[in-house]
């Protein structure tokens, strides 16, 4: 059975060669430009954003991370990141789920391009809400 655990920042460098490469392949095939993968790496260590792990049979099989944002009317979970294979069923997104309502957290939310937006509807029951248009200056 796969289960979905919260890393502490402490042990963050400890599995950095593990989770690494599955969190880079999102900054190689998706254009992030916000921050790169060591500036990742800064945030996680300092709690600015949390490390999930997925593990099944003792070993780490996916990852990703979340950004928790407090705004006026909800409490908000934001993916920022995701690699891995076979991350979600239904078992690891309750796992997922139950952890974000312990911890008062409202709603759930990534950015995602098209093919990611119907995985994650698939996969996790997100909705596509909105569109984010930007323009460099």
């Amino acid at each position: 059975m796969k289960s979905v655990q919260i890393v502490a920042p402490g042990h963050i460098l400890g599995l950095w060669e593990t989770v690494w490469p599955m969190l880079n392949v999102a900054f190689i095939n998706y254009e992030h430009g916000d921050y790169d993968i060591e500036q990742l790496k800064v945030l996680l260590i300092k709690e600015f954003q949390l490390l999930f792990v997925v593990v099944e049979d003792n070993k780490i099989i996916g990852c990703f991370t979340v950004e928790v944002i407090n705004q006026m009317n909800y409490k908000v979970a934001f993916t920022t990141c995701m690699g891995g294979k076979g991350l979600f069923d239904a078992n690891t997104v309750k796992q997922y789920e139950d952890w974000c309502r312990s911890n008062g957290i409202t709603k759930i939310r990534a950015y995602a391009q098209d093919a990611q937006a119907r995985l994650f509807k698939i996969k996790l029951g997100l909705d596509v809400v909105t569109h984010v248009v930007e323009k460099t200056l």
